[in-house]
């Protein structure tokens, strides 16, 4: 179906797992359609957000944040966010890295919490009374955390491939957690791909198939998906952009019309010709930036 079809799926208020790694991965296709589409008083999680997050908080669409971190690794701060969670439009409920995974892959699994020691000695277990808990281990006597069972309502991911049945593949496989957690833990699953591909392809590799057909709910086509992220090994997340977003995003008016532009494009066609065939050439050319 199309991005807009898909982020239908998703109303205000809900609880939306955005797949991300700073500025590697994250499905900007889908980011900018909630935009579009005027979604408000969403709750994000990310293991590591970047600036898609801090998109949908210039834009007014989340309202609280549930993660470690939402940064553009050696690019800076992602401003947005920063104002918000300073001028208190956005609740940042942060946990380490350890911490939301706990929490994600107990909802995977089906279980009241997950455990781990990342949180111990700091501050965070204090901030959560309702979803952290200090308890010992019945065999060791050892203290551990636990992190109560958390299930969004929709994840939203990129991936190379899929076939119209929904069968999602990424090349050589994953070792992304978000990306092997998410359609276990949340609701509803949708993923945009590079290309779509016939499920005979799709049977040619099956060892390439991380998410099966019945955990998807929509499959949308979108080459370039997560620009400007990079999304290996097809491209490198576009440097002058993420330079450029860095000194707009010090003006919350200038940053608001940058997202506005880019989000005015009905489709992923049309965002891609915004941003030139020279500029997606170099992401497309990789080497070493030091």
């Amino acid at each position: 179906m199309s991005a807009a079809e898909a982020v239908e799926m998703i109303g205000d208020g809900a609880h939306v797992a955005v797949q991300s790694m700073g500025t590697q991965g994250i499905p900007m296709t889908l980011v900018r359609e909630l935009i579009r589409q005027r979604r408000r008083e969403l709750t994000i999680t990310s293991v590591v957000a970047g600036i898609g997050i801090d998109w949908l908080a210039f834009a007014g669409v989340m309202n609280r944040f549930c993660g470690p971190i939402v940064s553009m690794e050696r690019f800076g701060l992602c401003q947005g966010f920063r104002q918000g969670v300073q001028d208190g439009r956005i609740e940042f409920e942060e946990y380490s890295e350890t911490g939301i995974l706990a929490r994600l892959q107990a909802g995977a699994r089906n279980l009241p919490f997950g455990i781990t020691r990342g949180m111990i000695g700091t501050d965070l277990p204090g901030l959560h009374p309702d979803t952290i808990a200090e308890i010992e281990d019945p065999f060791s006597g050892e203290r551990v955390l636990a992190c109560r069972r958390l299930n969004p309502d929709v994840c939203l991911l990129h991936a190379h491939r899929a076939d119209p049945l929904g069968n999602i593949q990424y090349d050589g496989g994953t070792i992304w957690p978000d990306v092997q957690i998410y359609p276990k833990a949340c609701g509803k699953t949708i993923v945009t791909v590079e290309k779509i591909i016939s499920e005979e392809q799709v049977r040619q590799r099956p060892h390439e198939t991380v998410i099966p057909h019945f955990a998807v709910d929509a499959v949308v086509e979108a080459p370039h998906g997560c620009h400007p992220t990079s999304f290996f090994p097809d491209y490198v997340y576009d440097e002058a952009f993420h330079e450029r977003w860095v000194s707009l995003s010090r003006s919350p008016e200038q940053a608001q019309q940058e997202i506005e532009r880019l989000c005015g494009a009905g489709s992923q066609s049309e965002y891609l010709k915004l941003i030139g065939e020279d500029a997606l050439q170099k992401t497309r050319s990789w080497r070493e930036i030091a």
